[in-house]
């Protein structure tokens, strides 16, 4: 709700000062066009800034730091293939696999270091690319995935808005996984109680709206799993550098994936067990 509500005021700021600044040079014109041309030519100016401003901002990201981007050529046995839509890391496992959603303007590349340990643990791993690094603009990624492949347990994820986008495509697919990881992410529909959650994040993590979180916990299904990383913050799930605005970490970003994976792998394990 707050990113719908800063985008509609921004594009009401635009449309304001688009229609202010023709409005002045329309006054000073000895021979002034019709008011119907005077509001079109404000629109497409109003649209025109849009645009541009849209591009910029999406052409801006977090790009994946050296060490997650020489997992490409160190996956000690592991096999990685680049597909379609990201990455497939072949585990030493075979029956059960994880679909993870990338970090909004995050490089998928940067969540490597993490996906290789889950994938030593025995976890196959489609790691997701989506247009303009942007979750939100693929939310059905993981659709063609889940219709190619047959897993005993399958797990959606993904960090920030990426675990946000993995939760509600689990709501409103509740058949397509077993269980959904978030990091330093949470939900914003309800999702059944034949699905297991995990939900991780960091003490020092000052991106993630801790208020919108708890008020989540209403979407929560009935089994669910909350594991806070002491001294880990938002960005340290990936390998991209320091976040505008995000708390300084108390642990190294291999602490903290660390844990994050073996929380994966305990909840990977417990859904498998249950399955039989």
């Amino acid at each position: 709700m707050k990113y719908i509500l800063i985008t509609l005021a921004a594009v009401a700021i635009v449309f304001g000062l688009s229609f202010l600044v023709t409005g002045l040079i329309r006054r000073k014109m000895k021979r002034k066009p019709p008011m119907r041309a005077h509001i079109l030519i404000n629109i497409g100016a109003g649209l025109l800034i849009i645009c541009a401003g849209s591009i910029g901002y999406l052409s801006i990201h977090y790009s994946a730091q050296d060490e997650a981007t020489a997992v490409l050529s160190d996956l000690n046995g592991n096999q990685i293939s680049e597909t379609d839509d990201g990455y497939f890391i072949d585990g030493s496992g075979e029956k059960t696999a994880l679909i993870f959603y990338q970090g909004a303007k995050v490089d998928a590349e940067a969540y490597l270091p993490l996906i290789k340990q889950l994938a030593d643990n025995g976890i196959d791993c489609f790691l997701l690319k989506t247009p303009f690094d942007m979750p939100i603009f693929d939310k059905n990624a993981a659709d063609k995935i889940i219709g190619s492949y047959k897993y005993d347990t399958l797990l959606l994820g993904g960090h920030s808005m990426g675990g946000m986008v993995a939760a509600d495509y689990v709501a409103e697919h509740p058949d397509s996984a077993d269980g959904v990881v978030l990091l330093a992410a949470y939900p914003t529909e309800a999702i059944s109680d034949s699905v297991r959650l995990l939900s991780v994040y960091g003490t020092e993590d000052k991106v993630l709206d801790i208020n919108a979180y708890e008020n989540s916990k209403q979407y929560f299904p009935g089994g669910c799993t909350e594991i806070i990383i002491d001294g880990g913050n938002h960005a340290q799930f990936g390998n991209y550098g320091a976040q505008s605005g995000d708390g300084e970490a108390e642990i190294t970003s291999q602490e903290q994936q660390t844990q994050t994976a073996a929380a994966i792998t305990r909840f990977a394990n417990e859904i498998a067990d249950t399955n039989g």
